[in-house]
């Protein structure tokens, strides 16, 4: 199906208009024959080829969440720049927390480190689109069919592996055959739903200058009271 979607948006040439979201789904479709070419699996070059694709996948799948806020938020610069700057800071913290944990360690430790950088990175992308999709409800910004097939099918499946795998990890099922077929029910869903959403091109309608103005006047009060808090500092250490 994922085969299917790539050659659709080939079609539709909507592989440049969304080239993260494109990269993550040719990444996931070819991860299996990367890793059948690395076979057995009990190998080190397996082992290493596994972990490194799973952490491939953890980054460009936060890039889809990235894609999602600019491609909804591509009329308000002002605002787009903050969740920009958001972001790459939670990612910093998340990606130097698995470095400090993969420095040093032997390959065989990896998988612990990996496992641990994508359900940080879920995490956090999950509240990420749950703050995208709460200011798209507060201030109804218009977003295009594409954009909406790629957040709704993203945002289920991710929600569903978070929730699934927290709740499993605790119990001690997180291999459970059972598991790995929900999981892939979840993600066949979701392939189903960027399907039929990037059919064809559809991108948003004009959008609404409130949520823009409320950021620059947010923002100017923010400096202006950072202003006088400096100006309090500088007249406390005069007087002292």
């Amino acid at each position: 199906m994922l085969m299917g979607v790539l050659c659709r948006m080939t079609w539709a040439k909507l592989l440049a208009r969304y080239p993260l979201f494109s990269a993550y789904l040719a990444i996931a479709l070819s991860q299996s024959a990367v890793l059948l070419c690395l076979q057995p699996v009990t190998s080190n070059g397996y082992r290493f080829g596994y972990w490194i694709s799973e952490f491939v996948c953890a980054l460009l799948a936060f890039g889809v969440t990235w894609e999602i806020y600019a491609q909804t938020l591509a009329p308000y610069p002002g605002v787009r720049k903050m969740a920009r700057t958001l972001m790459g800071v939670l990612l910093a913290a998340v990606g130097a927390k698995a470095m400090v944990q993969i420095r040093g360690n032997q390959l065989g430790s990896w998988g612990s480190t990996v496992l641990d950088f994508e359900r940080d990175l879920r995490v956090v992308q999950m509240f990420l689109l749950l703050g995208l999709v709460a200011l798209v409800v507060h201030y109804a910004l218009p977003v295009g069919r594409n954009i909406l097939a790629v957040l709704v099918g993203y945002g289920f499946y991710l929600g569903f592996r978070v929730v699934l795998l927290t709740v499993l990890s605790d119990l001690g099922l997180v291999y459970h055959p059972v598991v790995s077929l929900a999981l892939q029910g979840a993600w066949n869903l979701a392939v189903i739903v960027w399907c039929v959403g990037m059919w064809s091109y559809a991108g948003a309608a004009a959008p609404d200058v409130q949520v823009e103005c409320n950021y620059e006047r947010t923002s100017e009060q923010t400096i202006g009271a950072m202003c006088q808090l400096r100006n309090h500092l500088v007249h406390s250490w005069r007087s002292s």
